[in-house]
C-alpha cells in the first residue's frame, strides 16, 4: 500500500475494517512509522538498493540506462537514467526539451532534474530523470552529457528552462545550436512575486498565452503597463526584452515524491509517476483511434478528415480552428506565378490581413502569420483557402507527424524494427501465462497440508531470491552487511534557506532557556534553587500580568 503512495492513516484505517475494528488492531500507528523508519534507515546501503533496482530494470529492458557520478569518499554525487520507451519518445517528440530542477527534493537533499516532453497527445512525457549533488554549471554539465550519450547524440531544437543562469551555461555548452526558451509557469511565480497585484498577473498570463499578432501583443502590452503602472519597474524591463523567449511547459510529480525519500524509493516511486503518464497515454490513444465524434461544422469532409489524421486532442483544436476560418475572406488571389499568393482580411478589420501561399505542384501551404511553424496546426487562414479550393480532406503537408495518431507507429517502421512489442506488453503476457500455471499447481498442493507448507516455502523463498535479483526487495542486515557496488549514500547537502541552516559546522546550537523566576540560564522556575520565590525585576511585570489574568478568570 505504501509503494502505491497510501498514506499511513489511510492504510490502518482499511486493517481496522477488515478486522472489524480499531481495538482489534494488534498495533498502533506509531508502530507503523516506526517500521517504515526503520526500513527507511538502510545504512550505507541506500544507493546500493537503488543501484540492484535499476539493474533488475534493465534485465527487463535492454535499453535502460544509467549512471552516476562518485564525489570525494565515494559518495554519490550524480544519478541519470531513462528507460527505453523514455528513449522511443524523445526520438518522436524530443524536438523541444523542458529542463527543469524545481521539484521537491529527497532526504539528502538533492536537486531533482526532469527531463520531459509533450507526446502527440498534448500530454507531458518523461525523457529521462536526474539527481544531483549541487544546482551548479558542473553538475548540469555532467548531467546533460549523460542525457545527450543516452539520445543518441540527439540534440533538441528547443531548450524550455526557468531561466537559471548555470542551466543557461550547460545548456549553451552541451547543445549550442538548441533555442533557449523560458518557462512561462515559472514567469508567472515570479510576476506574483516581483509585482504584487493579482490583475497584472492575469494579464500578463493573457499576454504569455493568447494566440494574437505582434501588433496585438505590442498593444496590449502597452495597455497592460500602463494600467497596472508598472513602466518603470526594472524588473517588468528585462521582460519585455526576452520576449521571444517565453513559452509553457510544467510538470507536477509532488503526489509521487515526498522530501524523506531516499534514494531508492525517490525512483522507484518516480518511475510509478512515469508509469501514470504512459498509462494515460495509453487510454488516450484508445480513445483517439476507436469512436467517432459529433460533428460540428459544415464543412463535413475537411472536419472528418482531421480527426482520422490528428490524435483527439490535436483535433478538438483543429476543428476550433476550422470554425473560426470563415471570420475571414478572400479578397484578393494571384495565380499568375508558383506558389499561389491568397489575401485574407478579417471580418470587419480591414486593416489586418495575411498571405497565405500554395504551391500548386507540391500542395504545400505558407501562411504569414505562422502558425502553422509555431503549433503544428493549420491556422484559419490556410483552412479558408482549402474551403475555398473545395478540398474533401486535409492536405498531408498541413499534418505534423509529431501529432498524428501513428507518431509511434511511423518511427518503429523507419527504423525497421521487427520486434516492436513494448517490455510492460512482454511481462503482462507471461504473467497471464504464469498465473495459470500457478492457480494449476494450487489446485493440487492445497489437497494436503503436507504439500501446501512445504510448496508456499519453496514459492516464498524463489520469490524471495528473484525479488532481491532484480532489485525489489533491499537486503536485509542478516543478507549482507557491505556496500555491494562500492557507492556509499549520498552527503545530506544544506538548502539555500535560513542562515541558521546554512551556518559551517552544522546546524547552530539551541538557546538555552531561562529561568522565569531568577532569570539565570541552565535551569526552569520549578528547579529554580531559589525556590522560585523571587522573580528578577525582568520578569516582575509579565509575572503581574499573568497574575492579573487568573484573577479575572476567577472572578469570571
Amino acid at each position: 500500500m505504501r509503494e502505491l503512495g497510501i498514506s499511513i492513516p489511510k492504510i490502518y484505517e482499511s486493517f481496522a475494517a477488515q478486522l472489524g475494528g480499531f481495538n482489534l488492531v494488534t498495533f498502533t500507528k506509531q508502530d507503523m512509522y516506526n517500521e517504515i523508519r526503520k526500513q527507511r534507515g538502510l545504512q550505507g546501503g541506500d544507493v546500493s538498493a537503488a543501484v540492484r533496482y535499476l539493474e533488475g530494470l534493465a534485465r527487463m529492458d535492454g535499453k535502460m540506462f544509467w549512471r552516476y557520478k562518485l564525489g570525494s569518499g565515494q559518495h554519490l554525487c550524480n544519478l541519470f537514467w531513462s528507460d527505453g520507451r523514455c528513449q522511443e519518445d524523445y526520438a518522436i517528440f524530443g524536438d523541444v526539451l523542458a529542463f527543469d530542477a524545481t521539484y521537491g527534493r529527497n532526504k539528502y537533499n538533492l536537486p531533482v532534474v526532469v527531463f520531459s516532453g509533450v507526446n502527440h497527445h498534448n500530454q507531458t512525457c518523461v525523457f529521462g530523470t536526474a539527481m544531483v549533488s549541487c544546482e551548479s554549471q558542473e553538475s548540469y554539465i555532467w548531467v546533460l552529457r549523460q542525457f545527450l550519450e543516452c539520445m543518441q547524440g540527439k540534440a533538441p531544437q528547443s531548450v524550455i528552462t526557468d531561466g537559471d543562469p548555470a542551466m543557461r551555461i550547460a545548456i549553451g555548452t552541451i547543445f549550442p545550436d538548441a533555442h533557449h526558451r523560458l518557462c512561462a509557469w515559472h514567469l508567472l511565480r515570479n510576476s506574483t512575486a516581483n509585482i504584487s497585484d493579482p490583475r497584472f498577473t492575469q494579464m500578463f498570463r493573457h499576454c504569455m498565452l493568447a494566440d494574437m499578432e505582434i501588433e496585438e501583443f505590442e498593444a496590449y502590452w502597452e495597455s497592460m503597463v500602463n494600467e497596472c503602472g508598472v513602466r518603470e519597474v526594472e524588473w517588468v524591463k528585462d521582460l519585455y526584452t526576452k520576449k521571444h523567449a517565453w513559452a509553457t511547459a510544467y510538470i507536477r510529480v509532488g503526489r509521487f515524491v515526498e522530501s524523506r525519500y531516499g534514494v531508492l524509493e525517490f525512483v522507484r516511486n518516480f518511475q510509478r509517476c512515469v508509469d501514470f503518464l504512459r498509462d494515460t497515454e495509453d487510454e488516450l490513444d484508445f480513445r483517439s483511434w476507436y469512436g467517432t465524434p459529433v460533428l460540428q461544422t459544415e464543412f463535413v469532409e475537411l472536419e472528418k478528415s482531421g480527426w482520422t489524421m490528428f490524435t483527439r486532442e490535436m483535433f478538438l483544436r483543429y476543428r476550433d480552428s476550422l470554425k473560426r476560418c470563415v471570420r475571414v475572406r478572400i479578397c484578393e488571389f494571384d495565380d499568375s506565378d508558383n506558389p499561389h499568393a491568397y489575401t485574407l482580411q478579417k471580418y470587419r478589420r480591414p486593416e489586418m490581413n495575411w498571405k497565405v501561399y500554395r504551391d500548386h505542384i507540391s500542395n504545400r501551404f505558407s501562411c504569414s502569420c505562422m502558425r502553422m511553424e509555431s503549433f503544428g496546426i493549420p491556422c484559419v487562414h490556410i483552412l479558408s483557402v482549402c474551403v475555398r479550393l473545395d478540398l474533401v480532406e486535409i492536405p498531408e503537408s498541413l499534418v505534423l507527424r509529431r501529432w498524428s495518431k501513428a507518431a509511434k507507429l511511423e518511427i518503429h517502421n523507419q527504423c525497421g524494427e521487427q520486434d516492436t512489442a513494448e517490455p510492460s506488453v512482454t511481462y503482462r503476457t507471461r504473467l497471464g501465462a504464469f498465473s495459470q500455471l500457478c492457480k494449476r499447481l494450487g489446485r493440487v498442493a492445497c489437497m494436503s497440508d503436507e504439500d501446501f507448507k512445504l510448496y508456499s516455502n519453496k514459492l516464498m523463498s524463489d520469490a524471495l531470491f528473484l525479488e532481491i535479483k532484480y532489485g525489489l526487495r533491499p537486503l536485509t542486515d542478516n543478507m549482507t552487511t557491505a556496500n555491494d557496488c562500492g557507492v556509499k549514500d549520498p552527503i545530506r547537502v544544506r538548502t539555500k534557506g535560513t542562515a541558521r541552516m546554512s551556518q559551517a559546522g552544522g546546524s547552530a546550537p539551541k538557546t538555552k532557556r531561562k529561568c522565569s523566576a531568577c532569570g539565570k540560564l541552565g535551569h526552569r522556575r520549578t528547579r529554580c534553587p531559589n525556590g522560585g520565590a523571587q522573580p528578577s525585576p525582568r520578569n516582575k511585570q509579565s509575572l503581574a500580568g499573568r497574575n492579573k489574568r487568573k484573577r479575572t478568570e476567577v472572578t469570571t
